[in-house]
C-alpha cells in the first residue's frame, strides 16, 4: 500500500517539475537549452537585465560565471533604492550595498577592458570617501561616462579629488551638499559634455572654468548663495542650456562663448544678463515659467535683456510668458539682424502686438509657426494694422499647428 501512494504522490509531481524544469530553461528531457546559447547571445540577454539580477547569475553554473564582465560595451546603472530588500534595517541595507559595489567594480570587473557608463544614483547612501573610491575604480575600466546623483552628499572633496585630472567624456551630476562644505578644486582636461543640478555658484564657476574642451552644458536650478554671479566662460561651448530657478532671480549671469551655436534658456528671470562676444550663435529658446512671480524688478525690463542678450541668432523658440512680458515692456525691442524664423509655443491675444513690433526690427524675418493658439480673426485685424507691405502666405501643420511665410515689399494681401 505504501509503494501505491509513493507512486501516485511521485506522479502528482511530475507536471510540476516538469514545469519547473522548463522555467528553467531546460526542455523534458532535462538539457539546458538557454546555457547552450551562444556567449554572444546570452551577454546580450544579460545586458537587457537589472545589474542585481545579472551578476547573480554567476552563481549558476561554470557557464555563467564568466558571462556578465563580457557584456560588450558595458553599461552598468547602481540604484541603492532598487539593489536591496526595502525591508532591510537601514545599516545593514547600506553596509550591504557598499559590499555589492566594491566587490562588482573591484573583482566581479577586474578584467573588463573598458566600462561604457556609470550611472550611480543614491537617495540613502552618501559617503563620499566610498563614493570617491568607486569613481576611481571605474575610472581605471577606462570609462568614458558617468552619472552621479547623490542626495545629502557627505564629504563631497573625495569626489571631486576623484575625478581630478580624468579623461571623462561625459559626466551628469546632482550634488546638494552641506552650505559649509570647502571650495573644491577641478581639473577634467578632456570632458566634452557637462551637466549639472543643484550645485552652488560657489563651486560651479570652479568647474565650469576647469573644462578647457566643453562643448555641451546644462545647468538646472543651481543656487546663487554665498555667490550670486555665475560665470561662464569657454571659448569651446557650443550649446548651452540653463534651467535657472526661481530662487535665483537676484543672481547675475555672465557668458562667455564666441562659438556658442545654441542657447537655451527655462524657468525664471534673473537680476540681469552680461552676454560678450556670441557671433556664431545660431538657435536661441525662451521657455519661462508659467507661474506667477513677483519679482522685485521689472520682469518685461528683464525680458527685455534676455532678448537682447541673444539677439544674433538665426532662429527663436518663444513661450507665451516671454511673448507677454515683451509685449508689455513699452521701449523699443532690440534688433535681431540675423532672425529668419520664430515658432511661438501658444499665441494669445496681446502677442500679434508684439509680431507687429518684431518684424520692423527683424528685416531678414521670413517664417512664422504657431504651435496653438492661432486665432484667425486676430490674425486679419493684424494685418490690417501693418505699416508696411507685406504679404503671408498660410498654411497648416496638423490640426492647431499654423505656419506663415512672409514675403516684403509687395503690397498686403
Amino acid at each position: 500500500m505504501n509503494i501505491v501512494k509513493k507512486r501516485r504522490r511521485s506522479l502528482e509531481k511530475a507536471p510540476e517539475n516538469k514545469k519547473m524544469k522548463e522555467e528553467n530553461g531546460a526542455d523534458s528531457d532535462g538539457i539546458d537549452r538557454i546555457s547552450n546559447l551562444p556567449n554572444e547571445i546570452l551577454c546580450h540577454i544579460l545586458s537587457l537585465m537589472p545589474i542585481k539580477y545579472a551578476v547573480g547569475t554567476s552563481i549558476l553554473s561554470t557557464k555563467w560565471k564568466n558571462l556578465f564582465p563580457l557584456i560588450p560595451n558595458l553599461r552598468l546603472r547602481l540604484d541603492d533604492s532598487l539593489l536591496l530588500h526595502p525591508e532591510t534595517p537601514p545599516i545593514v541595507y547600506l553596509v550591504s550595498f557598499m559590499k555589492f559595489v566594491d566587490r562588482l567594480l573591484n573583482i566581479t570587473l577586474l578584467d573588463v577592458p573598458s566600462l561604457q557608463f556609470l550611472c550611480l544614483l543614491c537617495q540613502k547612501f552618501n559617503d563620499g570617501r566610498v563614493i570617491g573610491r568607486w569613481i576611481s575604480s571605474a575610472l581605471r575600466l577606462k570609462i568614458r561616462r558617468m552619472d552621479i546623483r547623490i542626495r545629502r552628499l557627505r564629504f563631497p572633496k573625495f569626489i571631486f579629488d576623484s575625478l581630478y585630472g580624468c579623461n571623462i567624456f561625459s559626466l551628469n551630476i546632482l550634488f546638494d551638499f552641506a552650505d559649509n562644505a570647502p571650495v573644491c578644486r577641478f581639473n577634467l582636461p578632456n570632458l566634452h559634455m557637462l551637466s549639472v543640478q543643484c550645485m552652488k555658484f560657489v563651486h560651479l564657476n570652479i568647474l565650469v572654468a576647469s573644462c578647457p574642451v566643453l562643448e555641451y552644458l546644462v545647468l538646472n536650478s543651481c543656487i546663487c548663495q554665498p555667490v550670486k554671479t555665475l560665470r561662464i566662460s569657454v571659448p569651446s561651448l557650443k550649446a548651452l542650456k540653463i534651467i535657472s530657478a526661481v530662487h535665483a532671480f537676484q543672481s547675475e549671469f555672465e557668458i562667455d562663448a564666441p562659438n556658442l551655436e545654441y542657447i537655451n534658456y527655462e524657468g525664471f528671470l534673473v537680476k540681469s544678463y552680461k552676454v560678450t562676444r556670441m557671433r556664431s550663435l545660431r538657435i536661441a529658446r525662451f521657455e519661462l515659467d508659467e507661474t506667477f512671480v513677483q519679482y522685485p524688478f521689472d520682469a518685461g525690463e528683464r525680458a527685455f535683456e534676455l532678448a537682447r542678450a541673444f539677439a544674433g541668432a538665426e532662429k527663436y523658440w518663444m513661450s507665451k510668458q516671454f511673448i507677454t512680458l515683451l509685449q508689455n515692456y513699452p521701449h523699443p525691442l532690440p534688433i535681431f539682424t540675423k532672425m529668419i524664423y520664430v515658432s511661438i509655443k501658444y499665441m494669445d491675444f496681446n502677442g500679434w502686438g508684439l509680431l507687429a513690433r518684431l518684424l520692423s526690427c527683424a528685416p531678414m524675418l521670413e517664417k512664422l509657426t504657431f504651435r496653438s493658439g492661432f486665432d484667425l480673426e486676430s490674425y486679419k485685424n493684424f494685418k490690417a494694422s501693418l505699416q508696411e507691405p507685406v504679404s503671408f502666405h498660410m498654411s497648416r501643420e496638423g490640426e492647431s499647428c499654423v505656419v506663415l511665410q512672409i514675403e516684403r515689399n509687395v503690397e498686403g494681401n
